[in-house]
């Protein structure tokens, strides 16, 4: 226990008991026990920390990157995301071999340690639809994000890896938000 703890105990308890001597009249043997009691009962007051978990990070943006699928190889991929608060969500480009280009719905959930997880949807021609669950980080420093992927259902197997590194950032609306320095506006 630290000694700032022990101070608040005891300080809360010497009047806890000057209270009851007082007013009620008690004995100093019953005034001991009071004290005793009202140390235990103010112990988690004294120690509770009212802390706030720190703000995610803004990953709100343009992404340019690269992206390695177990399907389809390597692959060019850009992203578009906006942000509210610890969720993302935006498109995930991709530029498959033969020249096409397929676009995926891409939402994320971001926590104040910048982990990252969610969901990529594609749609695929023909009406296939593949859903793939992702999990990854956010380098505050490099303005990078990195993660992987497998499916979870349609396109059986399916898995990669993806590197995007942030080219701008869109507008926050919560001065908490904004960056000082670091990567450009859109």
């Amino acid at each position: 226990m630290s000694k700032a703890t022990e101070v608040c105990a005891l300080v809360f308890a010497k009047h806890f008991v000057q209270l009851l001597y007082e007013v009620m009249g008690m004995t100093i043997r019953m005034s001991v026990v009071a004290v005793l009691l009202a140390a235990v009962l103010t112990l988690p007051a004294c120690t509770h920390k009212n802390t706030t978990p720190p703000a995610p990070p803004n990953i709100s943006g343009d992404y340019t990157g690269t992206a390695q699928d177990s399907v389809n190889g390597a692959l060019a991929a850009t992203a578009i995301l906006a942000q509210h608060g610890g969720s993302a969500g935006g498109t995930l480009t991709t530029s498959v071999p033969g020249g096409a280009t397929l676009t995926s719905a891409i939402s994320l959930v971001i926590s104040s340690s910048n982990a990252l997880s969610g969901t990529i949807v594609e749609d695929l021609p023909g009406g296939v639809t593949c859903t793939f669950s992702t999990t990854g980080s956010y380098n505050t420093t490099s303005q990078q994000i990195t993660g992987s992927y497998s499916a979870v259902t349609g396109c059986s197997g399916q898995s990669g890896t993806y590197t995007l590194n942030q080219v701008c950032t869109d507008t926050v609306t919560t001065a908490a938000g904004r960056r000082r320095m670091g990567v450009p506006k859109c």
